[in-house]
């Protein structure tokens, strides 16, 4: 499991834990922030240097978005962004009401032939 993943999986849990209770302590909160700061750190949070995005993880989904798959591939690579931890960032970053539209391209199909393609990519550099 990858540190993005870790953080990702402890963060959902505090959620839940505050869900459950209604409310969130102090000492919650503060675990809150830190798992936040640890998060945007991740490369899929690293600054893009694509005018049209602030971060790596959107200027790739935008690629998607916007057919242009082989270079999404490609910038995963190049920006070390694992697919696993690339879907993991968008199901965190991207709101299902806001981001309805692109949500729908990761449909589970299109989540393995990127893991796919994504694998073979790795492993024929």
């Amino acid at each position: 499991m990858s540190e993005q993943a870790k953080i990702l999986e402890d963060l959902q849990e505090l959620i839940m834990e505050i869900l459950k209770s209604g409310s969130a302590s102090a000492e919650q909160g503060n675990k809150l922030d830190k798992l936040e700061a640890q998060l945007f750190k991740q490369r899929s949070f690293k600054k893009s240097t694509h005018e049209d995005y602030d971060i790596q993880g959107e200027e790739i989904a935008g690629l998607f978005v916007n057919d242009s798959y082989s270079q999404a591939i490609d910038k995963l690579y190049e920006y070390k962004i694992t697919s696993n931890d690339f879907f993991g960032f968008v199901q965190y970053h991207f709101d299902e009401d806001d981001d309805s539209e692109l949500l729908e391209v990761f449909s589970d199909a299109f989540i393995a032939k990127v893991n796919k393609d994504y694998e073979v990519k790795c492993e024929s550099k």
